[in-house]
């Protein structure tokens, strides 16, 4: 059953990405709400996997590097049909869906990774990863905003005006949702740095690891985009290429974890 639930969910987010891609070509309203239709299908049976793989293996949902990335693709097609419901943003369905396919797949790759170890299970590593897992979904969302904003600005520096260009939303709703959206993850994403110093500073870990550096790295490019955006008026691109760093980072300590976790499984 666990199998069968986690091909269904990765075949629906599969055929819902694609058809968010040809939304974005075509442009069709029908074909768009057929796509979220398939993706919210795809998030209840993802939530299915879930249950039934803690009903036949007792894990929690924090247990492991293998939990956190399905829960983090998850929480990114939650936090896209929530945000669907204020903005006309549909078509952004293009860019968040691939990245949630991603870390959907790579949950599978890291399902051999060993669970947390004790010395660190507390009520607290829920907290951190909780924060970690929501603050990444804002910042997927952020990412897609971002991607979709430098497409946009290419096509209107080109002249090309029609197609693709009128099918995304206007740059300024792309850089104030990618600004908002900063703002939700910035503040989670410190949470889970400040716990995660909490434990090194008290031996739980004897040394940074490179995920962790990198994850220093990621709060660093973060609050750099925000700063600026604040000091020096960055707006536009330079903010939307910062968040997208800033993303590619946040998913480079996630494979890192994963990368950690099955050396030490092995």
């Amino acid at each position: 059953m666990i199998t069968f639930l986690f091909g269904l969910t990765a075949a629906l987010y599969a055929l819902a990405c694609g058809l968010f891609i040809v939304l974005l070509s075509k442009g069709h309203d029908a074909l768009g709400r057929i796509a979220t239709w398939i993706l919210a299908a795809a998030a209840v049976c993802h939530v299915g996997f879930f249950v039934a793989r803690f009903q036949v293996g007792g894990l929690a949902p924090f247990s492991g590097i293998y939990e956190t990335l399905a829960l983090a693709s998850l929480a990114m097609v939650l936090a896209f049909l929530l945000a669907r419901i204020k903005y006309r943003i549909t078509v952004l369905g293009a860019f968040i869906t691939p990245v949630t396919l991603l870390f959907f797949i790579g949950a599978a790759i890291g399902a051999g990774a060993g669970e947390v170890p004790r010395s660190v299970q507390s009520a607290l590593l829920w907290v951190h990863i909780a924060a970690n897992i929501i603050g990444i979904a804002a910042f997927a969302l952020a990412f897609a905003a971002a991607a979709a904003y430098v497409v946009q600005e290419r096509l209107l520096r080109a002249k090309q005006i029609g197609g693709v260009f009128q099918r995304l939303p206007p740059l300024d709703v792309l850089d104030g949702l990618g600004f908002r959206l900063l703002l939700i993850g910035f503040p989670l994403l410190t949470i889970g740095m400040v716990i995660g110093g909490f434990w090194v500073v008290r031996g739980a870990a004897h040394s940074l690891s490179a995920a962790q550096m990198l994850g220093i790295v990621t709060w660093l490019v973060f609050a750099g985009v925000l700063l600026l955006r604040s000091v020096a008026g960055w707006r536009g691109r330079r903010a939307a290429v910062g968040t997208m760093i800033g993303f590619a980072c946040a998913s480079a300590v996630l494979v890192g974890y994963m990368m950690d976790s099955l050396g030490s499984a092995g």
